[in-house]
């Protein structure tokens, strides 16, 4: 009698979630699509702008791997500039190279809520998502030119030139995204969100030595990045 009992008990969990997943998948309407591409631009708080093209492939609906590459530059930032120990130079970074990173990779696992579905025919799905991931620099140890111009009024022309190079930069760090979006016709995807990374934006530079002193960029704890995209579901 016992073991009956536990027989229909199991078959109805079986049948509950049987349900619900059927319910579910009733709500996601039309072919699944397993890939997805998204463009976004964020601004962060090292006053830099971002953007970053990614490609997501979601084998399941809710949960997917994506790969980002970032491009991150601060806003009028000047570059490095400085006087040789002896006071009789002034050097600059050649092209007002700022040390910041330029580039990096930024590969992330999604997590994806069901959707609520919206208007008359249900052609608009409102979701929320986090993004656990890794932030990868491109290269990690920054390095640029320096020039050095005499302390004289009108020397506009560079007697030496340098080379300078970090080294002991961080290879990784990390970050966690949230967003909101609305799917239209499931394939137009509208974003928006925000990144909170421990990514140093000035990281490949600050062991650069000059004239004796380490260069000392403007530095956070941590970044939070304010970011809008629009994708494509295929």
């Amino acid at each position: 009698m016992t073991t009956s009992r536990y027989n229909t008990f199991g078959y109805i969990l079986i049948f509950i979630f049987s349900s619900i997943g059927t319910s579910i998948y009733a709500q996601e309407k039309g072919t699944v699509k397993y890939w997805k591409v998204e463009l976004m631009g964020a601004v962060n708080t090292y006053d830099g702008w971002e953007i970053e093209p990614s490609v997501t492939c979601q084998p399941v609906r809710y949960i997917g791997l994506t790969m980002g590459l970032l491009f991150c530059n601060p806003i009028n930032e000047s570059g490095f500039i400085g006087e040789s120990q002896d006071k009789q130079w002034y050097w600059s970074a050649v092209d007002d190279d700022n040390g910041s990173y330029l580039f990096a990779l930024r590969p992330s696992v999604l997590f994806t809520s069901p959707s609520i579905w919206l208007g008359e025919d249900k052609d608009y799905a409102l979701s929320f998502s986090i993004s656990p991931g890794i932030t990868m620099p491109l290269p990690p140890n920054r390095e640029f030119n320096i020039e050095y111009f005499p302390q004289k009024p009108g020397a506009w022309t560079a007697f030496k030139t340098e080379h300078v190079k970090n080294k002991d930069a961080t290879f990784v760090y990390y970050h966690l995204r949230s967003a909101v979006s609305l799917e239209i016709d499931d394939s137009i995807i509208l974003s928006m969100g925000y990144t909170l990374s421990n990514f140093d934006l000035y990281g490949g530079s600050r062991n650069i030595v000059i004239e004796g002193r380490k260069l000392n960029p403007e530095r956070h704890p941590l970044m939070h990045s304010f970011f809008i995209g629009i994708g494509y579901r295929f």
